[in-house]
């Protein structure tokens, strides 16, 4: 593992970390006794995929930067299809946790671009390691959006 690699893994831990302090801070209640239970809302399994889904796509489209930047040309749909997974899961995560009214629809248009991305991602899974994990996340991501 090369330095890059490290600082980005530990940016994703240190995100997802931050992530589930805030989910365990919501369901924290003073007026009761009892224990705080994982996943009070609706959503949780459907927002934890997309925030998976999300970093996933964030260091994939890192990867897919750097490989534009050394001329590979091939990478730049996959580039494009992670900045659209980005946009779409962080939204899907953000009315999710208010529990909007639109989070149904909004997850039926995450389904379709994390679908799409996957797609895109498969074409480059063999030879990024990065671009595997994308694909994997955004399958799951789509799986569980399903179910909204």
């Amino acid at each position: 593992m090369n330095r890059k690699e490290l600082l980005q893994k530990a940016g994703m831990a240190v995100a997802v970390s931050g992530i589930l302090s805030t989910l365990s801070a919501e369901d924290h209640n003073h007026e009761s006794a009892s224990m705080p239970t994982a996943g009070k809302s609706k959503y949780a399994k459907a927002m934890m995929a997309a925030i998976h889904c999300q970093l996933s796509a964030e260091v994939c489209l890192s990867h897919c930067i750097t490989e534009l930047g050394k001329g590979d040309k091939a990478m730049a749909a996959c580039a494009t299809s992670t900045r659209e997974v980005i946009s779409l899961c962080d939204s899907f995560v953000k009315l999710a946790s208010q529990n909007s009214s639109f989070t149904k629809k909004l997850a039926n248009l995450c389904v379709e671009v994390c679908e799409a991305c996957a797609k895109e991602c498969d074409k480059h899974a063999n030879h990024h390691a990065v671009c595997k994990e994308c694909r994997d996340s955004c399958l799951a991501c789509a799986k569980e959006l399903k179910k909204v």
